[in-house]
């Protein structure tokens, strides 16, 4: 009698617990849905127009998902990235040091030649890459920010060289209960384009678990104004027409199973009655309901009637002739929102001559050469930061920046006839129109480290 009392003493205590847990959880979850506090007023701004911004967070949140389901599953717009690829960050990526001030190498030591401090630079930028190249590579970072609109990257300083780096996804970035207009981006109370720390949170929960200065976050973001926090992906206005083309193309291969199903439709002159006698005879006693017919013609069957039977196939006419155009003006339509060729978004240059292509691929490479100038920025901004590193564990001398500036080759666009235009700058020489170091720049290389490489060789003959 004793244990069955205590037994249900403890069934009392538990049911009381499990009340109380459940209203702790609910009073949570109604103050979490309750009003969110207001972040100070960031500073004196004035507000100018409406203020509607061409994509709210929402939508370029959608957007950006959207883009990342397109690139993965769409052929056109895994080509549009293939291909910024290719041209921005392919084959040909590489950076040179180009010194500011040449000096003799009389007036400096062994270890501050150019040629030397030139060396010393290239291995420490080379072992960065080579420690790093599982979590960085120029290629990741130019497909990040084109395919997301934006990319993170989080700088390690530690104790060993060389200093790590780790790419962090958009939606770890974002605003908290402390914070909630920020975006995830905290800047300074008087001018919105300077980031002062990023707030790295949990997706799924919103709670913070970090908050990063800024000088350990590399930002890179497109598709925006300087004003705006957050970049918009580059296939934002390409989403609905690609997926206008995959509709089309499902209509159209619905269409063609269609009019493969040929109805065979047999006249039978005569009465009612009689047509149905003679579907009746005719009835393989395979019908899928109840009290139905269902007569089955295998291919290669021969039917032998009578004058009064005449037989007519039947198919659905599906227009394909008018519905080529319509899939041509949506792949115009994605092309030009690209900014590419026709023929570079599709693969095919059949409905185009030589002459036309070349006319045609001028906006192409007008538009990878602003793409190479942007990249060759942000790359800059992270090969300071590696140097800085460098220079603070006296890896550099501390004069490096003001002796060294980093000049990044990219792959080359334009490649015409190469002997015909060696032979032209072979001649501007002669004539002293153009300097051999001028040709050397245009060749993607150093002049001064050419000249020495030079010296150095004609010395060991």
């Amino acid at each position: 009698m004793f244990g069955y009392l205590q037994d249900r003493l403890a069934t009392v205590r538990l049911r009381a617990r499990y009340q109380r847990l459940v209203h702790e959880r609910l009073c949570r979850l109604a103050e979490a849905a309750g009003p969110q506090p207001v972040s100070d007023d960031p500073g004196r701004w004035l507000l100018a127009g409406d203020g509607r911004m061409p994509l709210s967070e929402p939508e370029r949140t959608d957007a950006r998902t959207r883009a990342r389901r397109f690139v993965a599953e769409n052929p056109h717009a895994r080509n549009i990235l293939r291909l910024l690829e290719a041209y921005v960050t392919g084959p040909g990526l590489k950076l040179a040091h180009q010194f500011h001030q040449p000096a003799t190498h009389d007036a400096m030591d062994a270890d501050n030649r150019p040629d030397s401090l030139a060396a010393r630079a290239d291995e420490l930028w080379s072992t960065f890459l080579a420690q790093n190249q599982r979590h960085y590579s120029h290629r990741e970072h130019a497909r990040r920010v084109w395919r997301d609109g934006e990319a993170f990257l989080r700088m390690f300083a530690g104790p060993e060289w060389p200093p790590a780096v780790r790419f962090i996804d958009p939606e770890a970035i974002g605003p908290t209960a402390e914070h909630p207009d920020s975006l995830g981006i905290l800047t300074a109370r008087e001018d919105v384009e300077t980031p002062v720390a990023y707030l790295l949170i949990e997706p799924a929960s919103g709670k913070l678990r970090e908050r990063l200065g800024a000088p350990v976050v590399l930002h890179t973001r497109i598709g925006v104004d300087s004003n705006q926090k957050r970049g918009l992906t580059t296939f934002a206005p390409l989403l609905d027409t690609l997926e206008s083309f995959d509709k089309w193309v499902e209509t159209e291969i619905l269409a063609r199973k269609l009019q493969s199903s040929i109805v065979l439709w047999r006249k039978i002159q005569g009465s009612p009655q009689q047509a149905a006698a003679a579907a009746d005879g005719l009835a393989d006693g395979t019908g899928s309901s109840a009290g139905g017919r269902r007569e089955r013609v295998q291919p290669g069957t021969i039917l032998t009637t009578n004058h009064a039977t005449e037989i007519q196939f039947l198919q659905p006419n599906t227009n394909f002739g008018d519905a080529v155009p319509l899939g041509r003006m949506l792949l115009l339509a994605t092309a030009a929102g690209a900014g590419l060729p026709e023929f570079m978004l599709t693969s095919d240059a059949s409905n185009a001559n030589f002459a036309s292509t070349m006319v045609a691929e001028g906006p192409a490479v007008k538009h990878f050469q602003a793409e190479q100038q942007f990249f060759a920025a942000e790359f800059t901004r992270l090969w300071k930061w590696v140097m800085s590193e460098a220079v603070v564990r006296r890896l550099l001398p501390a004069d490096f920046f003001d002796r060294v500036e980093p000049n990044w080759s990219f792959p080359q666009l334009v490649n015409r006839d190469r002997p015909r235009e060696r032979m032209a700058d072979v001649r501007l020489v002669e004539t002293g129109i153009l300097s051999r170091a001028e040709i050397a720049r245009r060749d993607g290389v150093d002049p001064m480290l050419m000249r020495t490489e030079i010296d150095t060789e004609n010395t060991l003959r």
